[in-house]
């Protein structure tokens, strides 16, 4: 048996006899958090990304340097509003893989969006003072702080989650739908919104005392509004509480440079500092100048180990690809499996490894090939080059001798056409002339060729 951790061979027993791990539980382990992964990702595609950021946290509980799950972690936190957490796994994740993450793409990208930052920011300080109004019982004001914010971020769910929960305290229904739509418009099954629209779409009861409602609709002593308000914080928004001092840190130190870029002068002073540090700790002795020399060392030891677990990172990776790829297979799932199996990098395979993705290939590529097929001609024929070009290309990768083959490569040509690739455009056509003669588009690539040669 071999450790999936180190590679060293385990002859007996469970434990690897070099870095100590339990190679059974750590394989365990890792299909767990692979398991949660693949979840956490069909539920981003459905929309429902409550569920997919609980799925995505159980993942990274597994495997806390899965940067790929941390990626999309962030993503799912970004789309229900909460930047700051967002912020956090991209940060986490950059710091994990330097190289290939689009993490830093993404954390850069919201840097240059100094305006949109900005306006983040305040939505979440309004949300925050919304919370502390609610908790001292001054409840006009704190609507008042959450509608700001949910007008200054719509995709705030937590924000618009609390302002139904208050509406339906105060039993103003029609308010509080407005604010679970829209919740559900950017969570899809967000289980608090849901929750709420079960609540107030049920038979209409009337009103008593012990629900918190007067005979007019409105709460007369404000037990039923601090009971519903309370619930909707502890359910939907207690990291906000919990994580006041890591948002502080992660906006004053990554989201205010952005904003507050320095100016001309204060990057002068600074250089100057620089300069003066590095003439003063020339000779090596000061206190600063040996703490920097072990810092450097101890960053050489870091960047050493680093590059060593890339390599181990990168071997582990592509077994959990082979390992999903043939659970996709099993179940019947021919796309995703050789979605998988088209991206994994095969350079320095050993020739078992080769082998293995090679009968998973064979396995699910003629089917998942004429799914990219059909899914690159329907984008063509919608105006949509530039990702029906990538599907067909998959389909035409994966199995060339298709009946359908002849068609995708017709419809490549036409799209080296239409990119001014007249070179490109011209090889399609004659691989066309040379392969498929008794192709319904052979006349058509034929006359095509025959126009290109006319001079112009």
């Amino acid at each position: 048996m071999i450790c999936n951790r180190c590679g060293h061979e385990v002859r007996y027993g469970n434990i690897c006899p070099n870095c100590g791990i339990d190679v059974v539980l750590f394989q365990k382990t890792r299909t767990a958090s692979l398991r949660q992964y693949n979840k956490g990702v069909a539920f981003a595609r459905e929309g429902d990304y409550s569920s997919a950021i609980d799925c995505l946290r159980e993942c990274l509980l597994f495997d806390k340097h899965n940067f790929v799950a941390r990626n999309l972690l962030g993503i799912a936190y970004f789309q229900v509003g909460l930047v700051t957490e967002a912020l956090k796994e991209w940060i986490i994740s950059a710091s994990i893989r330097k190289e290939k993450n689009p993490a830093q793409k993404y954390i850069d990208s919201l840097q240059k969006e100094a305006r949109t930052l900005d306006k983040y920011s305040d939505a979440i300080s309004m949300y925050n003072n919304a919370l502390e109004q609610f908790k001292a019982e001054n409840y006009d004001l704190a609507v008042i702080q959450l509608k700001k914010a949910v007008d200054t971020n719509p995709a705030l769910v937590c924000g618009c989650n609390l302002l139904s929960a208050y509406f339906i305290s105060v039993n103003e229904k029609s308010k509080a739908k407005k604010y679970i739509y829209k919740a559900l418009k950017v969570d899809k099954k967000n289980p608090m919104a849901l929750g709420y629209l079960a609540e107030i779409t049920q038979t209409d009861k009337t009103p008593s005392s012990k629900d918190g409602y007067s005979e007019t609709g409105y709460n007369e002593n404000a037990s039923g509004i601090s009971y519903k308000i309370k619930h909707s914080i502890r359910a939907d928004a207690v990291f906000f509480i919990l994580g006041v001092v890591v948002s502080a840190a992660v906006f004053f130190t990554l989201v205010m440079p952005s904003i507050n870029n320095m100016n001309e002068e204060r990057v002068n002073e600074l250089t100057a500092q620089v300069s003066r540090l590095e003439e003063e700790n020339l000779n090596g002795t000061s206190t600063f100048a040996i703490k920097y020399k072990n810092m450097e060392d101890e960053l050489e030891r870091l960047r050493q180990e680093n590059e060593q677990y890339e390599g181990e990172y990168s071997v582990k990776q592509r077994e959990l690809d082979i390992e999903a790829a043939s659970n996709d297979i099993t179940a019947g799932r021919y796309y995703e499996a050789a979605d998988i199996l088209y991206s994994i990098n095969t350079d320095n395979l050993s020739d078992d490894d080769m082998a293995s993705i090679n009968s998973l290939r064979a396995q699910c590529y003629p089917q998942a090939a004429e799914m990219f097929f059909e899914s690159g001609e329907e984008k063509f024929n919608n105006g949509d080059m530039e990702n029906a070009k990538i599907d067909l290309e998959k389909s035409f990768d994966m199995a060339s001798d298709q009946a359908y083959s002849d068609n995708a490569i017709y419809i490549l040509a036409q799209i080296s056409e239409s990119e001014g690739d007249t070179s490109k455009a011209r090889e399609y056509y004659e691989r066309i002339l040379n392969d498929f003669t008794t192709s319904d588009v052979f006349e058509l690539a034929r006359t095509r060729i025959t126009e290109m040669e006319m001079p112009q």
